[in-house]
């Protein structure tokens, strides 16, 4: 039983059916639910083209270079699942999976509620995804009632928001991309800026994403995922460009400290902002200096390293340390502040403090409980539209091992 019909369980059911194993997938909604209703309108998928595709379906389109947006992805999802033939049952939410009591080699190791239906099933692979519930901070409690907030899965475009300045809080890939259209649609937006990383969208005229994979660089095991190491910015609007915060500034747009503090009308900033855009220049400059040293270590000769690319904009001024919403004309508030797993619903298995759960590559500390398209699970890759088959492949690989 596959639980979740995005691309990670569909490349399951694509390895279960290349090993003649019977399975069903478990549809809460429609095939690629979160690329339908969790995605806003601007969105574009952060790689080329030519990155979309999964197991035994390379990418087919005539625009390899462009970037897709969620309607394509949702397209490719379609497809993908008509292509495998893959046995999905859209409609079914899982409510709960339980162990049954004392199996026998040849019975049943679990059984889900789905409503009014139990199911049983011998092994079970959870691909719901990273991305089960948005994290709000719980200071979000204590803006003012007049003040709208919504989760960055659930902005659409800056039509759908109430007049008015916009605060969008946590600069990663969806703050970032998220107040850039909102700038572009005249809004008047201030995003607040914690860790970000800075990185070329091309070097040496190919997509970093190229060379990390040419390097071996998306594919070593993640040991020790440092909590504080956040994405990337890389944006796939308007055919691709370098993200640098400071093209923000250029833009109209304010840059401030991370949130801190809430108290009604009065909000708290961090002084951070100057250190953390420092730390993203820096982080640039590690990146290509690594890439330039594997391409020596390899003997390769491209000849002196290029200059980095002409900042897009001058450093943000100092921002303030309070800001009042209402005299700053501030209606909406946007968390983009993340999200993280929900597993309340599984009462198997062994989790950790954060509520990720126990496992080696998916496989967890109970026999036929399986994990896939987790966030690092295994390497880069595995967070990777591309990337997440190979994980599926060494899960079904396990299955078919013990049974």
């Amino acid at each position: 039983m596959i639980i979740g019909a995005g691309q990670s369980g569909l490349c399951a059911s694509y390895f279960l059916s290349q090993a003649g194993i019977d399975h069903v997938l478990l549809e809460r909604a429609r095939v690629g639910e979160r690329w339908r209703s969790e995605r806003w309108d601007s969105l574009k998928f952060q790689f080329p083209n030519r990155y979309v595709r999964l197991p035994g379906f390379p990418y087919d389109g005539d625009r390899p270079e462009d970037y897709m947006g969620p309607r394509g992805i949702v397209d490719v999802l379609e497809r993908y699942a008509e292509h495998i033939a893959a046995p999905v049952r859209c409609g079914v939410n899982v409510d709960h999976i339980r162990e049954t009591t004392q199996p026998s080699d040849d019975q049943a190791r679990f059984v889900l509620d789905a409503g009014s239906h139990q199911i049983t099933a011998r092994n079970v692979i959870v691909a719901t995804g990273p991305y089960q519930r948005t994290l709000i901070p719980p200071l979000s409690e204590h803006l003012p009632r007049r003040i709208r907030q919504l989760p960055a899965s659930a902005y659409t475009n800056a039509s759908a928001l109430p007049a008015g300045g916009v605060l969008v809080v946590g600069a990663g890939g969806s703050g970032v991309q998220i107040t850039e259209d909102l700038i572009a649609a005249g809004r008047e937006v201030r995003l607040c800026v914690g860790n970000f990383k800075r990185m070329p969208r091309t070097y040496r005229g190919r997509d970093i994403m190229d060379w990390f994979e040419e390097l071996n660089l998306t594919n070593q095991p993640v040991l020790d995922r440092d909590p504080s190491d956040h994405s990337p910015l890389l944006t796939g609007v308007n055919g691709g460009y370098e993200v640098d915060l400071r093209r923000i500034v250029a833009q109209g747009g304010q840059l401030l400290g991370r949130l801190e503090g809430v108290n009604g009308e009065q909000v708290t900033l961090g002084d951070q902002l100057m250190t953390h855009m420092q730390a993203a220049e820096q982080a640039y400059i590690d990146l290509v200096s690594g890439i330039e040293a594997a391409l020596h270590a390899r003997g390769d000769d491209f000849g002196p390293a290029p200059a980095p690319p002409a900042a897009p904009g001058p450093m943000p001024p100092e921002p303030p340390k309070q800001l009042n919403l209402a005299d700053a004309g501030i209606s909406t508030v946007i968390w983009a502040t993340g999200y993280r797993v929900d597993f309340s619903w599984l009462h198997c298995g062994e989790f950790l403090p954060d509520g990720m759960p126990v496992q080696q590559r998916g496989v967890s500390t109970i026999p036929g409980l399986y994990y896939l398209g987790l966030a690092f699970l295994h390497s880069a890759r595995s967070s990777f539209f591309w990337g997440v088959g190979e994980d599926a492949e060494h899960i079904v690989r396990d299955i078919i091992d013990n049974g």
